[in-house]
């Protein structure tokens, strides 16, 4: 009877133990010397533009290849050797806070995309079976060769940050079966972000909820979904409203990042009613889950507030 126990929790929560609790922050490379002290265990570098993965094959050991270049809207400079190089500037603190025990490989994410990258370039990668097959394999050689790059001592993951799509990217499929044939599940994580109000069907977002039902963690395709930052300031008690609807149970909890607002809105940093008071407080059920949270973004200056909210959470 054990064993059979045993089975069906590691298939219930098929990447929890491997990458652990995320507490993760978008990274523009501001900040580093607060990362480890204010407990965040991974990274999303933000952003790059996902279209030069579309066409032709990538080299990734190439530090300037055409592959890696800026999303629009997101600075200049971000190349591969820009990555190599908060890798190993980040990799040790990360590692200090990973949960649920310190000491494991961190979690650092390639992002893709983000709002002002736009739509026009998902639903081309994404629209057509041959593009989306060979983004997903420039995809798998990009954290694969960075895998390997680092001595692996952190997992390499990909972010796909679509927003402001015309279509359902209906070759998404493509993208993740290929990428999954040559990186596997249990190494290299992928991450979808989504409106946190993805489960209503007036979302423009809501399509992505079949596409985690599809793709996501039960088929071993995509890891993690990453419901994004409330535009308003908003309460955990309105937040867990949208993370924990009944249409998201299909996922396990583990499997979920929570976007929060970080310093540089600190105002809007989660807040009662809802978070450590009522019948069913969000940031307990955080806790026991071990559910991640994703901050955007890091920021310089004082962390006061968003450490304060990572130790009430960390598992």
């Amino acid at each position: 009877m054990l064993k059979v126990l045993l089975i069906v929790l590691t298939l219930s929560f098929p990447c929890r133990a491997q990458f652990g609790q995320l507490l993760m922050t978008y990274y523009t490379g501001l900040g580093a010397d607060t990362l480890g002290p204010s407990g965040i265990n991974a990274l999303s570098l933000a952003f790059f533009d996902p279209t030069p993965l579309g066409t032709g094959t990538c080299d990734f050991t190439d530090l300037n290849t055409r592959c890696l270049v800026p999303a629009t809207g997101s600075g200049s400079g971000k190349n591969l050797q820009w990555a190599l190089n908060i890798f190993n500037q980040t990799v040790s603190a990360l590692s200090g806070n990973t949960s649920p025990s310190p000491g494991r490989k961190p979690t650092i994410f390639f992002s893709f995309g983000g709002q002002s990258q736009g739509g026009a370039s998902w639903d081309s990668l994404l629209g057509n079976e041959q593009t989306a097959s060979t983004f997903g394999l420039n995809a798998a050689k990009l954290v694969s060769t960075v895998y390997q790059t680092i001595g692996q001592r952190a997992y390499v993951g990909f972010d796909l940050d679509i927003e402001g799509t015309s279509s359902q990217l209906p070759y998404i499929g493509s993208f993740v079966k290929t990428f999954r044939s040559h990186s596997p599940y249990n190494t290299f994580p992928v991450q979808l972000c989504a409106l946190s109000g993805l489960a209503s069907p007036s979302s423009s977002d809501h399509y992505k909820l079949a596409i985690m039902q599809q793709y996501g963690p039960r088929q071993q395709g995509i890891n993690f979904l990453n419901m994004m930052v409330n535009n308003v300031d908003s309460s955990c008690s309105v937040m867990s409203s949208f993370w924990r609807d009944p249409a998201l149970d299909f996922i396990p909890p583990g499997n979920k990042v929570l976007g929060v607002w970080g310093e540089i809105l600190a105002s809007w940093i989660l807040h009662n009613p809802g978070c450590t008071d009522g019948s069913d407080p969000l940031f307990g059920w955080i806790k026991q889950n071990q559910v991640g949270i994703g901050i955007w973004q890091w920021w310089v200056g004082s962390t006061n507030e968003i450490s304060s909210l990572i130790k009430q959470i960390h598992s």
